[in-house]
């Protein structure tokens, strides 16, 4: 008599707790998906930005012809253009395929690995594109002759790569924590 219901209590008790181990995968699950949600608001958002803004600056640059930039910035500023959109499209599809209800925990982490790892190339390739295309702007604003047009570049770019680096950090966060809800279904 006992043992029946030790045995009984037993089997209560397993019952209970693979609800328990469910409820806290599926809680797990939901915090990875919410992270994944939030990485890519912050992409698309960043992406809808230089979108939007990408034929504003176009615009007025060849509005105003007093800039008068050499084929070299021209071809520069082409060319860290494609980068940046090549590197937002590539972040927006490796997002997508990091999806933990349909993937293994070993699927999902290598899935965010590589998300990472294209993190840090996309920005280093990013950072290694905008440096030549600043010197070369910077070299031909000099040669404009106004020194205006030049302190307005400098400060410019102080002030554009402290948000550069405040918005990486933010990034970075997102991704880290990323992993961490990840590495938390392990």
């Amino acid at each position: 008599m006992e043992l029946e219901e030790l045995k009984q209590n037993w089997n209560i008790m397993e019952e209970r707790l693979g609800r328990l181990e469910m409820e806290q995968r599926q809680q797990l699950n939901n915090k990875v998906v919410s992270k994944v949600k939030q990485v890519q608001d912050r992409v698309l958002r960043r992406f809808t930005v230089l979108i939007l803004c990408l034929p504003l600056m176009a615009w007025l640059l060849v509005r105003n012809q007093v800039y008068d930039f050499s084929v070299l910035t021209w071809v520069l500023l082409f060319l860290f253009v494609v980068v940046i959109l090549a590197r937002q499209l590539t972040w927006m599809l490796l997002l997508r395929k990091i999806d933990c209800l349909k993937m293994t925990v070993r699927e999902v982490c290598l899935a965010e690995s590589r998300f990472r790892m294209s993190f840090k190339v996309g920005i280093a390739v990013s950072v290694l594109c905008a440096v030549p295309l600043l010197v070369s702007m910077i070299w031909d604003m000099s040669q404009m002759g106004d020194r205006y047009i030049l302190i307005g570049a400098w400060t410019g770019l102080v002030v554009g790569g402290l948000i550069g680096i405040r918005l990486f950090l933010k990034a970075w966060s997102g991704i880290k924590e990323l992993k961490e809800a990840i590495t938390d279904l392990q």
